[in-house]
């Protein structure tokens, strides 16, 4: 049975709202688009229609035909066909929203490409394109957002990282380097975005896309765009009750992420502290039962902090003691 909205959980509507979806002109974005647009919101369809590895000369129709799509079912939308990877392009995408419709207020970082090689094969040149258009991608068209978001008090930031940068993928790894610092990126810019009404959280989905053309094709309408997109719209929702989450959607699964730590062990006296006694004990550091989850790195860094402070303090008073 579909689940239908209730008193208590209402249907999001993103009326008067202005979205900015980065490679939205296939796969993943455009089902992005497609989704909040039909919820009423304004979008800026960003795409340069390059191919998957990101190195050709690009095609301006895929932005073009997802505006035509939004526009001729009623909808508002305009083109862009920028790089997210060029700061002057980042700026634009973002001062094209607020030209047409006014301001800003929901930013979807999905722009991708990959380079599939093992770790041997990696380039150079690959290694930091791929870090150009999913880390440093996101930050500049973040970045060109955050002023007006943060003067209106309000924003939706949906950042977009993967599995493979959780686990790792044999033929994938710059790939994997890249996603794994957008969940650095996106816990940095919560912990800004807080005071301000702007909620940051990640998208890691799983999608028969030109990217993740990999999965067997008779399974392709369980793992359409369609299924994650859902996730998206309630990140990008007035109504979107968390920040910092690392959200796992598609094919019918939805999940969050995060990074645990163990409890370990402390040994108080450091010339207990040796090589050989953690070896030892390893076991016991690698157990995950009970694991910790802590808000900020400050919080993780403080536990040992307030320990090794009482462990001293109470060293310096013996001494007094014993003066």
């Amino acid at each position: 049975m579909t689940s239908q909205p209730d008193d208590a959980h209402p249907s999001i509507r993103l009326d008067d709202r202005v979205a900015l979806v980065t490679g939205a002109g296939r796969g993943l974005g455009r089902a992005y688009a497609l989704e909040l647009a039909r919820r009423g919101a304004a979008l800026v369809v960003n795409d340069p229609g390059v191919n998957p590895r990101g190195d050709d000369a690009g095609d301006p129709a895929a932005a073009d035909e997802v505006v035509a799509e939004i526009v001729g079912a009623g909808g508002r939308a305009v083109p862009d066909h920028g790089s997210v990877a060029d700061p002057a392009a980042a700026a634009a995408m973002v001062r094209r929203a607020v030209d047409t419709f006014g301001t800003l207020d929901i930013v979807i970082n999905n722009a991708g490409n990959n380079r599939r090689n093992t770790f041997a094969e990696t380039t150079l040149v690959d290694f930091r394109n791929l870090l150009d258009v999913h880390l440093t991608g996101t930050f500049l068209v973040t970045q060109a957002a955050w002023p007006i978001l943060a003067a209106r008090r309000y924003g939706r930031i949906v950042f977009t990282t993967s599995q493979v940068g959780f686990y790792g993928k044999v033929d994938s790894v710059a790939y994997g380097a890249a996603k794994m610092g957008v969940i650095g990126l996106m816990h940095g810019v919560r912990l800004s975005g807080e005071p301000l009404g702007i909620k940051v959280n990640c998208i890691s989905p799983f999608a028969l896309t030109r990217l993740g053309d990999a999965f067997p094709k008779d399974i392709a309408e369980q793992i359409d765009p369609a299924q994650v997109a859902a996730a998206v719209a309630l990140l990008a929702s007035e109504a979107c009750p968390v920040s910092g989450e690392i959200v796992i959607a598609g094919g019918g699964h939805f999940a969050i992420a995060r990074a645990l730590e163990s409890r370990g062990i402390d040994m108080d006296d450091p010339a207990d502290v040796s090589a050989e006694t953690i070896g030892r004990r390893l076991g016991e550091i690698r157990d995950m039962r009970d694991p910790l989850h802590y808000p900020d790195a400050l919080a993780a860094v403080g536990t040992t902090f307030a320990r090794v402070k009482r462990i001293a303090a109470a060293g310096a008073g013996s001494t007094d003691r014993n003066a």
